[in-house]
Protein backbone atom coordinates (compact mmCIF):
# COMPACT_ATOMS: atom_id res chain seq x y z
CA UNK A 1 0.00 0.00 0.00
CA UNK A 2 1.38 3.51 -1.27
CA UNK A 3 1.91 6.06 1.40
CA UNK A 4 -1.44 8.24 -0.48
CA UNK A 5 -3.78 5.09 -0.66
CA UNK A 6 -2.32 4.50 3.41
CA UNK A 7 -3.58 8.36 4.23
CA UNK A 8 -6.36 8.24 2.13
CA UNK A 9 -8.11 5.25 4.52
CA UNK A 10 -6.62 7.55 7.99
CA UNK A 11 -8.58 9.88 6.70
CA UNK A 12 -11.75 8.11 6.03
CA UNK A 13 -10.90 6.28 9.57
CA UNK A 14 -10.78 9.72 11.07
CA UNK A 15 -13.86 10.83 9.16
CA UNK A 16 -15.98 7.51 10.33
CA UNK A 17 -14.72 8.25 13.62
CA UNK A 18 -16.25 11.74 13.51
CA UNK A 19 -19.27 10.64 12.71
CA UNK A 20 -19.66 7.98 15.78
CA UNK A 21 -18.95 11.09 17.89
CA UNK A 22 -21.79 12.94 17.11
CA UNK A 23 -24.47 10.53 17.91
CA UNK A 24 -22.74 9.03 21.31
CA UNK A 25 -24.80 9.84 24.16
CA UNK A 26 -27.39 12.51 22.91
CA UNK A 27 -29.35 12.33 26.27
CA UNK A 28 -25.98 14.21 27.71
CA UNK A 29 -27.17 17.30 25.55
CA UNK A 30 -27.16 20.73 26.84
CA UNK A 31 -30.11 21.69 28.03
CA UNK A 32 -30.27 26.02 28.99
CA UNK A 33 -32.66 28.05 28.55
CA UNK A 34 -31.63 28.75 24.47
CA UNK A 35 -32.31 24.76 24.04
CA UNK A 36 -35.60 24.76 25.94
CA UNK A 37 -37.38 27.82 24.19
CA UNK A 38 -36.41 26.51 20.80
CA UNK A 39 -37.97 23.29 21.71
CA UNK A 40 -41.24 24.91 23.29
CA UNK A 41 -41.55 27.76 20.60
CA UNK A 42 -41.14 24.66 17.70
CA UNK A 43 -43.59 22.44 19.05
CA UNK A 44 -45.72 25.70 19.59
CA UNK A 45 -45.86 26.79 15.90
CA UNK A 46 -46.08 23.01 14.74
CA UNK A 47 -49.63 22.95 17.31
CA UNK A 48 -50.56 26.65 15.99
CA UNK A 49 -49.43 26.42 12.30
CA UNK A 50 -48.39 30.33 12.50
CA UNK A 51 -45.53 31.72 10.58
CA UNK A 52 -43.24 33.74 13.63
CA UNK A 53 -42.48 36.73 12.92
CA UNK A 54 -39.29 36.58 14.38
CA UNK A 55 -36.96 34.36 16.48
CA UNK A 56 -34.43 33.97 19.11
CA UNK A 57 -32.24 36.84 20.17
CA UNK A 58 -28.94 36.55 19.23
CA UNK A 59 -25.72 36.77 21.28
CA UNK A 60 -24.89 40.04 18.83
CA UNK A 61 -27.72 41.77 19.82
CA UNK A 62 -29.98 40.76 16.43
CA UNK A 63 -33.38 38.74 16.35
CA UNK A 64 -33.38 35.97 14.08
CA UNK A 65 -36.09 35.58 11.40
CA UNK A 66 -38.97 33.44 11.93
CA UNK A 67 -37.76 30.61 9.57
CA UNK A 68 -35.01 30.12 12.36
CA UNK A 69 -37.93 28.76 14.27
CA UNK A 70 -39.87 27.36 11.87
CA UNK A 71 -37.41 24.97 10.79
CA UNK A 72 -37.27 23.45 14.13
CA UNK A 73 -40.71 23.48 13.51
CA UNK A 74 -41.01 20.98 10.86
CA UNK A 75 -38.62 18.61 12.85
CA UNK A 76 -41.26 18.97 15.98
CA UNK A 77 -43.93 17.87 13.49
CA UNK A 78 -42.38 14.44 13.44
CA UNK A 79 -40.26 14.14 16.73
CA UNK A 80 -42.07 13.85 20.30
CA UNK A 81 -39.17 14.91 22.64
CA UNK A 82 -36.24 16.74 23.14
CA UNK A 83 -34.06 13.95 22.55
CA UNK A 84 -35.61 13.10 19.54
CA UNK A 85 -34.90 16.53 18.05
CA UNK A 86 -31.90 16.64 19.16
CA UNK A 87 -31.15 13.22 17.13
CA UNK A 88 -32.31 14.92 13.89
CA UNK A 89 -29.77 18.06 14.21
CA UNK A 90 -26.79 15.29 14.71
CA UNK A 91 -27.80 13.22 11.86
CA UNK A 92 -28.17 16.67 9.87
CA UNK A 93 -24.61 17.31 10.86
CA UNK A 94 -23.39 13.59 10.07
CA UNK A 95 -25.07 14.59 6.35
CA UNK A 96 -22.88 17.81 6.12
CA UNK A 97 -19.77 15.78 6.68
CA UNK A 98 -20.63 13.00 4.35
CA UNK A 99 -21.56 15.75 2.04
CA UNK A 100 -18.99 18.02 1.93
CA UNK A 101 -16.94 14.62 1.59
CA UNK A 102 -18.98 13.92 -1.79
CA UNK A 103 -18.23 17.45 -2.85
CA UNK A 104 -14.73 16.60 -2.49
CA UNK A 105 -14.33 13.84 -4.48
CA UNK A 106 -16.99 15.03 -7.30
CA UNK A 107 -16.33 18.81 -7.73
CA UNK A 108 -12.82 19.35 -6.82
CA UNK A 109 -9.74 18.82 -8.91
CA UNK A 110 -7.92 15.37 -8.18
CA UNK A 111 -3.93 17.76 -7.12
CA UNK A 112 -6.35 19.24 -4.75
CA UNK A 113 -8.28 17.00 -2.84
CA UNK A 114 -5.66 15.96 -0.17
CA UNK A 115 -6.04 19.48 1.25
CA UNK A 116 -9.78 19.30 1.25
CA UNK A 117 -9.95 15.65 2.82
CA UNK A 118 -7.27 16.34 5.20
CA UNK A 119 -9.51 19.64 6.50
CA UNK A 120 -12.68 17.57 6.69
CA UNK A 121 -11.62 15.08 8.69
CA UNK A 122 -10.31 17.76 11.20
CA UNK A 123 -13.37 19.45 11.15
CA UNK A 124 -15.11 15.54 11.81
CA UNK A 125 -13.57 15.19 14.94
CA UNK A 126 -12.61 19.00 16.34
CA UNK A 127 -13.90 19.48 19.68
CA UNK A 128 -16.07 22.15 18.87
CA UNK A 129 -17.17 21.24 15.86
CA UNK A 130 -18.85 18.08 17.70
CA UNK A 131 -20.03 20.41 19.93
CA UNK A 132 -21.71 22.34 17.78
CA UNK A 133 -23.54 19.27 16.25
CA UNK A 134 -25.23 17.79 19.27
CA UNK A 135 -27.64 21.00 19.94
CA UNK A 136 -31.16 22.22 19.56
CA UNK A 137 -29.71 25.35 17.95
CA UNK A 138 -30.57 27.19 14.92
CA UNK A 139 -26.91 27.35 13.94
CA UNK A 140 -26.31 24.07 14.60
CA UNK A 141 -28.40 24.03 11.39
CA UNK A 142 -26.12 26.14 9.18
CA UNK A 143 -23.56 23.90 7.98
CA UNK A 144 -26.35 21.30 5.70
CA UNK A 145 -27.17 24.92 3.97
CA UNK A 146 -23.43 25.86 3.95
CA UNK A 147 -23.33 22.48 1.80
CA UNK A 148 -26.24 22.99 -0.54
CA UNK A 149 -24.65 26.85 -1.10
CA UNK A 150 -21.16 26.09 -2.03
CA UNK A 151 -22.27 22.56 -4.28
CA UNK A 152 -24.87 25.35 -6.22
CA UNK A 153 -22.13 27.85 -6.46
CA UNK A 154 -19.49 24.93 -7.86
CA UNK A 155 -22.45 24.48 -10.22
CA UNK A 156 -23.15 27.87 -11.02
CA UNK A 157 -23.37 27.76 -15.29
CA UNK A 158 -26.06 25.47 -14.90
CA UNK A 159 -29.56 27.50 -14.74
CA UNK A 160 -30.73 24.91 -11.49
CA UNK A 161 -27.31 25.64 -9.61
CA UNK A 162 -27.37 29.47 -10.09
CA UNK A 163 -31.10 29.47 -8.49
CA UNK A 164 -29.91 26.84 -5.50
CA UNK A 165 -27.32 29.52 -4.61
CA UNK A 166 -29.34 32.03 -4.94
CA UNK A 167 -32.44 30.00 -2.97
CA UNK A 168 -29.81 29.15 -0.22
CA UNK A 169 -28.02 32.15 0.19
CA UNK A 170 -31.36 34.04 0.95
CA UNK A 171 -32.45 31.40 3.35
CA UNK A 172 -29.40 30.80 5.43
CA UNK A 173 -28.98 34.33 6.91
CA UNK A 174 -32.97 33.78 8.02
CA UNK A 175 -31.82 30.26 9.92
CA UNK A 176 -28.88 32.68 11.93
CA UNK A 177 -28.09 36.22 11.19
CA UNK A 178 -24.10 34.75 10.40
CA UNK A 179 -25.79 33.07 7.24
CA UNK A 180 -26.45 36.89 5.73
CA UNK A 181 -22.59 37.75 6.29
CA UNK A 182 -21.67 33.78 4.46
CA UNK A 183 -23.93 34.58 1.65
CA UNK A 184 -23.26 38.19 1.20
CA UNK A 185 -19.17 37.20 1.31
CA UNK A 186 -19.39 34.23 -1.48
CA UNK A 187 -21.54 36.18 -3.66
CA UNK A 188 -19.26 39.71 -4.14
CA UNK A 189 -15.97 37.24 -4.37
CA UNK A 190 -18.01 35.22 -6.75
CA UNK A 191 -19.14 38.28 -8.69
CA UNK A 192 -15.52 39.43 -8.59
CA UNK A 193 -13.69 36.31 -9.73
CA UNK A 194 -16.14 35.91 -13.06
CA UNK A 195 -15.44 38.93 -13.83
CA UNK A 196 -11.82 38.58 -13.85
CA UNK A 197 -12.43 35.43 -15.46
CA UNK A 198 -14.39 36.31 -17.99
CA UNK A 199 -16.97 33.63 -16.27
CA UNK A 200 -20.77 33.96 -16.48
CA UNK A 201 -23.67 32.46 -14.21
CA UNK A 202 -27.14 32.89 -15.22
CA UNK A 203 -27.74 35.73 -13.00
CA UNK A 204 -31.68 36.00 -13.48
CA UNK A 205 -31.79 32.73 -12.22
CA UNK A 206 -29.86 33.19 -9.22
CA UNK A 207 -32.06 36.61 -8.99
CA UNK A 208 -35.26 34.09 -9.41
CA UNK A 209 -33.78 31.58 -6.66
CA UNK A 210 -33.31 34.94 -4.20
CA UNK A 211 -36.48 36.51 -4.40
CA UNK A 212 -38.13 33.13 -3.97
CA UNK A 213 -35.76 32.64 -0.86
CA UNK A 214 -36.34 35.85 0.49
CA UNK A 215 -40.39 35.77 0.98
CA UNK A 216 -40.02 34.18 4.53
CA UNK A 217 -37.79 37.31 5.62
CA UNK A 218 -40.84 39.82 4.85
CA UNK A 219 -42.56 39.53 8.66
CA UNK A 220 -39.15 39.58 10.13
CA UNK A 221 -38.73 43.10 8.30
CA UNK A 222 -42.02 44.57 9.43
CA UNK A 223 -41.00 43.26 12.94
CA UNK A 224 -37.60 44.79 12.99
CA UNK A 225 -39.44 48.08 11.60
CA UNK A 226 -41.70 48.48 14.57
CA UNK A 227 -38.97 46.94 16.86
CA UNK A 228 -35.68 48.69 16.43
CA UNK A 229 -35.04 48.38 19.90
CA UNK A 230 -34.09 45.06 19.77
CA UNK A 231 -30.88 45.65 17.53
CA UNK A 232 -27.30 46.17 19.65
CA UNK A 233 -23.99 46.65 17.01
CA UNK A 234 -21.29 48.82 18.14
CA UNK A 235 -18.39 50.86 15.58
CA UNK A 236 -16.11 49.51 18.19
CA UNK A 237 -16.72 46.02 18.16
CA UNK A 238 -15.33 46.24 14.34
CA UNK A 239 -11.39 46.23 16.16
CA UNK A 240 -12.18 43.18 18.42
CA UNK A 241 -11.21 40.98 15.10
CA UNK A 242 -13.02 38.42 16.74
CA UNK A 243 -13.74 36.36 13.63
CA UNK A 244 -10.04 35.86 12.96
CA UNK A 245 -9.16 34.92 16.65
CA UNK A 246 -11.95 32.20 16.60
CA UNK A 247 -10.82 31.20 13.24
CA UNK A 248 -7.82 30.86 14.39
CA UNK A 249 -8.47 29.24 17.70
CA UNK A 250 -11.45 26.84 16.14
CA UNK A 251 -9.13 25.14 13.82
CA UNK A 252 -6.22 24.63 16.37
CA UNK A 253 -8.78 23.03 18.76
CA UNK A 254 -7.80 25.35 21.49
CA UNK A 255 -11.24 26.39 22.26
CA UNK A 256 -12.82 24.11 24.33
CA UNK A 257 -12.87 26.45 27.21
CA UNK A 258 -15.95 28.05 25.05
CA UNK A 259 -17.78 25.15 26.91
CA UNK A 260 -16.29 24.63 30.08
CA UNK A 261 -15.17 27.36 31.36
CA UNK A 262 -14.04 27.35 34.62
CA UNK A 263 -13.94 23.71 34.87
CA UNK A 264 -11.13 23.52 31.79
CA UNK A 265 -8.55 23.63 34.45
CA UNK A 266 -10.10 20.55 36.17
CA UNK A 267 -10.47 18.69 32.36
CA UNK A 268 -6.17 19.26 31.98
CA UNK A 269 -6.04 16.91 34.57
CA UNK A 270 -7.77 13.91 32.60
CA UNK A 271 -7.58 11.15 32.07
CA UNK A 272 -7.47 10.48 36.22
CA UNK A 273 -6.81 6.66 36.36
CA UNK A 274 -6.96 5.27 40.22
CA UNK A 275 -7.59 8.81 41.53
CA UNK A 276 -4.29 10.39 39.92
CA UNK A 277 -4.64 12.87 37.35
CA UNK A 278 -2.42 12.09 34.27
CA UNK A 279 -2.93 15.46 32.96
CA UNK A 280 -2.56 14.20 29.28
CA UNK A 281 -5.26 16.45 28.18
CA UNK A 282 -3.05 19.95 29.50
CA UNK A 283 -0.12 18.05 27.43
CA UNK A 284 -1.68 17.74 24.06
CA UNK A 285 -2.95 21.52 24.55
CA UNK A 286 0.35 22.41 25.06
CA UNK A 287 1.12 20.28 21.65
CA UNK A 288 -1.70 22.16 20.02
CA UNK A 289 -0.34 25.38 21.18
CA UNK A 290 3.27 24.42 19.51
CA UNK A 291 1.50 23.87 16.43
CA UNK A 292 -0.24 27.21 16.51
CA UNK A 293 2.81 28.80 16.83
CA UNK A 294 4.02 27.38 13.70
CA UNK A 295 0.82 28.03 11.69
CA UNK A 296 1.55 31.36 12.64
CA UNK A 297 5.13 31.94 11.27
CA UNK A 298 3.58 30.31 8.25
CA UNK A 299 0.48 32.75 8.09
CA UNK A 300 3.67 35.85 8.82
CA UNK A 301 5.33 34.07 5.99
CA UNK A 302 2.12 34.19 3.78
CA UNK A 303 1.51 37.82 4.87
CA UNK A 304 4.80 39.57 3.60
CA UNK A 305 4.47 37.66 -0.08
CA UNK A 306 0.43 38.99 0.34
CA UNK A 307 2.25 42.89 0.96
CA UNK A 308 4.98 42.36 -1.69
CA UNK A 309 2.02 41.81 -4.25
CA UNK A 310 -0.36 44.22 -3.26
CA UNK A 311 2.56 46.47 -3.86
CA UNK A 312 2.48 45.11 -7.56
CA UNK A 313 0.53 47.05 -10.08
CA UNK A 314 -3.01 45.77 -10.77
CA UNK A 315 -3.19 43.24 -8.22
CA UNK A 316 -6.78 43.40 -7.81
CA UNK A 317 -7.17 41.40 -10.93
CA UNK A 318 -4.76 38.77 -10.41
CA UNK A 319 -6.17 38.28 -6.75
CA UNK A 320 -8.99 36.86 -8.61
CA UNK A 321 -7.05 35.39 -12.04
CA UNK A 322 -7.31 31.95 -12.57
CA UNK A 323 -6.63 30.97 -8.79
CA UNK A 324 -7.05 27.29 -7.43
CA UNK A 325 -10.99 25.95 -6.21
CA UNK A 326 -9.48 25.74 -3.08
CA UNK A 327 -8.17 29.41 -2.62
CA UNK A 328 -11.23 30.64 -4.37
CA UNK A 329 -13.67 29.41 -1.48
CA UNK A 330 -11.18 29.89 1.44
CA UNK A 331 -10.37 33.73 0.26
CA UNK A 332 -14.65 33.96 -0.60
CA UNK A 333 -15.42 32.65 3.15
CA UNK A 334 -12.03 34.19 4.97
CA UNK A 335 -12.05 37.59 3.26
CA UNK A 336 -15.31 37.92 2.42
CA UNK A 337 -17.36 36.67 5.25
CA UNK A 338 -14.60 38.00 7.61
CA UNK A 339 -14.57 40.92 6.06
CA UNK A 340 -18.31 41.80 6.09
CA UNK A 341 -19.22 40.04 9.61
CA UNK A 342 -16.32 42.20 11.59
CA UNK A 343 -17.58 45.60 9.48
CA UNK A 344 -21.28 44.77 10.83
CA UNK A 345 -20.49 45.97 14.25
CA UNK A 346 -21.96 43.23 16.08
CA UNK A 347 -19.98 41.05 18.73
CA UNK A 348 -19.02 38.29 17.15
CA UNK A 349 -19.23 34.72 19.13
CA UNK A 350 -16.98 31.57 17.84
CA UNK A 351 -20.58 30.06 16.60
CA UNK A 352 -21.18 32.56 14.80
CA UNK A 353 -18.53 30.66 12.81
CA UNK A 354 -20.92 27.62 12.38
CA UNK A 355 -21.65 28.65 8.66
CA UNK A 356 -18.14 28.80 7.67
CA UNK A 357 -18.07 25.34 8.03
CA UNK A 358 -15.41 23.17 7.71
CA UNK A 359 -13.38 25.94 5.84
CA UNK A 360 -11.24 27.34 8.87
CA UNK A 361 -10.35 23.41 9.51
CA UNK A 362 -9.54 23.48 5.77
CA UNK A 363 -7.51 26.29 5.91
CA UNK A 364 -5.52 24.73 8.37
CA UNK A 365 -4.51 21.73 6.13
CA UNK A 366 -3.72 24.87 3.45
CA UNK A 367 -1.34 26.30 5.48
CA UNK A 368 0.55 23.27 6.87
CA UNK A 369 0.45 21.10 3.62
CA UNK A 370 3.75 21.19 3.63
CA UNK A 371 4.02 19.51 7.12
CA UNK A 372 1.76 16.47 6.95
CA UNK A 373 3.29 14.85 10.05
CA UNK A 374 2.12 18.20 12.13
CA UNK A 375 -0.78 18.02 10.63
CA UNK A 376 -1.55 14.31 11.46
CA UNK A 377 -0.83 15.03 14.83
CA UNK A 378 -2.54 17.82 15.29
CA UNK A 379 -6.33 15.67 13.83
CA UNK A 380 -5.43 12.87 16.31
CA UNK A 381 -4.38 15.39 18.87
CA UNK A 382 -7.93 17.19 18.35
CA UNK A 383 -9.68 13.37 18.36
CA UNK A 384 -8.58 12.69 21.47
CA UNK A 385 -9.45 16.23 22.96
CA UNK A 386 -12.67 15.85 21.79
CA UNK A 387 -13.13 12.01 22.97
CA UNK A 388 -12.25 13.13 26.26
CA UNK A 389 -14.52 15.84 26.10
CA UNK A 390 -17.45 13.43 25.74
CA UNK A 391 -16.31 11.33 28.73
CA UNK A 392 -16.19 13.95 31.23
CA UNK A 393 -19.14 15.68 29.89
CA UNK A 394 -21.07 11.85 30.40
CA UNK A 395 -19.67 11.29 33.59
CA UNK A 396 -19.59 14.27 35.39
CA UNK A 397 -23.69 14.81 33.72
CA UNK A 398 -22.95 18.03 31.81
CA UNK A 399 -20.57 20.73 32.90
CA UNK A 400 -22.47 22.37 35.87
CA UNK A 401 -19.15 25.24 36.25
CA UNK A 402 -19.74 25.78 32.96
CA UNK A 403 -21.64 27.47 29.42
CA UNK A 404 -22.33 23.49 28.76
CA UNK A 405 -24.21 22.99 32.16
CA UNK A 406 -26.03 20.61 33.58
CA UNK A 407 -26.61 17.47 31.11
CA UNK A 408 -29.97 16.98 29.81
CA UNK A 409 -30.86 13.36 31.66
CA UNK A 410 -30.12 14.97 34.84
CA UNK A 411 -32.18 17.47 34.87
CA UNK A 412 -35.07 15.41 33.35
CA UNK A 413 -34.78 13.10 36.08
Amino acid sequence: MDKTTSQSWFLFMIIAIGLVLRLVWTSDMEWKDDEQWMYNKAHEVAATHRFPAAGMRSGGGIVNPGISVAAFAVVASFTDSPLSMNRVVQWMNVLAVIGFLFFVLKKINYKEREIWLLGIALAAVSPLAVLFSRKIWAQDLLPVLSLIIIWANASRNKRSGSFIWGLGGALIGQIHMSGFFFAAGLFVFTVLHDHYNKLKFHRMFWIAGSIIGSIPIIPWISFMMNNPQVTKQSFWHIFQFNFYLCWFLDSQGLNIMYSMRKEFWQFIKEPIVSGVPTYLMALIHLFLAAAGLVTIVALVKFSKKGIRFLKEKSPAGKIFLHISQTRFYLFSILLGLGIFMTLSGTTIYTHYLICAFPFSYIFLAKILEHRKRLLHGVIIAQLMITMAFLVYVHNHNGIENGDYGKAYHTQVK
